[in-house]
């Protein structure tokens, strides 16, 4: 037996037949479904029952309220069962729901072009976190790699040769010897005198007097002599300084004159003669090597940070 329509039922209560045709034609499903229930005299809560549904569930088809229902397939499953409760054509009535779904999603294209660069930032925004990810690991990878091939002492090192060499006086290194060598013109002077004294008896006497004081003055001079040598008389009193890699050196004597200061190239060596005790800073203290009276000073007992502080008595 096929399934009655609501409109033949209408037709037979009187209504025009073509006119049962063509509003059937134009209802959409949740017209017809209303119409059906009502020309049968159901009302709303006795097709809920009867469809094991909620009232508010059978508004909803009937209304076609698609968001108060839970999804496509749940939808058709009610449509069906209720056309079959009215006696009405399921299939035509599953074709008309595809229509109308159809129309709907075409709507829902038609806005969502109108929105069409929302894409395009959320793909900027994504690419924007990839490039943060990378930047990311790049650094991180550079880190590691600084970590394993920078030796473990060489920035305190750098630090501590920028440290010494911007907060400590870099003066012009003067000469130690300069005293010495000065002094010893005026014996030179004292021995010419005699020479240019004029002749005479008096100047005979003169220089009679000058010749006994030249005649002693060799002792004399030369105890002078050692006494303006004292200095250079400690010529063991000197530090060798050997540079394995470039350094920064201030090296000052007992009397806290400065012997000398500045940076050091890499393979270069010095030797400061002076009366001690010397006062030492050495930057880069690994790669500096000391020696005094013959023997090798150990720096890795004053070093700390790359950078030695010692006294050589």
């Amino acid at each position: 037996m096929s399934e009655q329509s609501v409109f033949s039922i209408a037709a037979e209560q009187g209504l025009p037949g073509g006119n049962a045709t063509h509003e059937a034609q134009l209802a959409t499903v949740g017209q017809q479904l209303r119409a059906a229930r009502e020309a049968r005299g159901i009302s709303v809560a006795d097709a809920a029952q009867s469809l094991k549904l909620g009232p508010r569930q059978v508004a909803a088809l009937e209304s076609e309220d698609w968001s108060l229902l839970p999804g496509n397939t749940m939808i058709r499953g009610f449509v069906r069962n209720y056309a079959r409760l009215l006696n009405l054509d399921g299939d035509a009535l599953m074709r008309g729901l595809d229509a109308e779904q159809m129309q709907r999603t075409l709507q829902l294209e038609v806005s969502a072009g109108t929105s069409a660069s929302l894409p395009q930032a959320g793909r900027r925004a994504e690419r924007r976190d990839y490039l943060a990810i990378f930047g990311g690991l790049l650094l991180l990878l550079l880190a590691v790699l600084a970590y394993l091939f920078v030796p473990p002492g060489f920035w305190d090192e750098k630090l501590a040769a920028l440290t010494g060499s911007s907060n400590l006086p870099a003066p012009v290194e003067p000469p130690a010897t300069a005293p010495p060598v000065v002094a010893a013109p005026p014996t030179a002077s004292i021995e010419t005198q005699p020479v240019l004294a004029p002749p005479g008896p008096s100047a005979a006497a003169a220089a009679a007097n000058q010749a006994g004081a030249v005649v002693q003055s060799p002792g004399g001079q030369s105890q002078g002599a050692a006494t303006i040598d004292t200095p250079p008389a400690a010529v063991g009193d000197t530090l060798r300084l050997r540079f394995a890699e470039a350094a920064w050196i201030e090296v000052l004597d007992g009397r806290g004159e400065v012997l000398s200061t500045g940076f050091k190239p890499a393979g270069s060596q010095q030797d400061i003669t002076g009366q001690p005790p010397f006062s030492l800073v050495l930057g880069n203290a690994r790669h500096v090597t000391v020696e005094y009276k013959g023997k090798t000073i150990d720096l890795e007992a004053h070093t700390s940070k790359g950078v030695a502080r010692l006294t050589v008595k």
